[in-house]
């Protein structure tokens, strides 16, 4: 049915496909290191942080208390960011409000 030549033609072609994969690897990436957090003090202040080392992004969190204690807790998150550029959320009710913050990481 099929003859040795196109046998041998879609093995070279195979081959041929393995070959341009294994050298379009991407580079490898690092998950981002040296990341500080910063908050201001004011109502509609801005809490953000800052990666200054690795490859991938990362990405502020934040858990703030509601000054009225009968309302929930809000989570706000900042946008991804590449490392050396800030990743910012708002926070509208100010640093007195803030439960925890930390900073997200990923190698992409």
């Amino acid at each position: 049915m099929f003859g040795k030549r196109s046998v041998t033609s879609a093995a070279v072609v195979a081959m041929a496909a393995v070959g341009a994969m294994l050298t379009a690897a991407p580079s490898a990436q690092a998950a981002p290191t040296g990341c500080t957090v910063s908050y201001g003090g004011g109502a509609g202040s801005t809490i953000s942080s800052l990666c200054t080392g690795g490859t991938g992004h990362h990405r502020v969190h934040a858990v703030l208390n509601a000054p009225d204690p009968r309302l929930p807790q809000r989570i706000v998150l900042g946008d991804w960011a590449p490392v050396g550029q800030a990743s910012v959320a708002t926070n509208p009710w100010g640093s007195g409000s803030i439960q925890s913050i930390w900073t997200e990481t990923v190698d992409w």
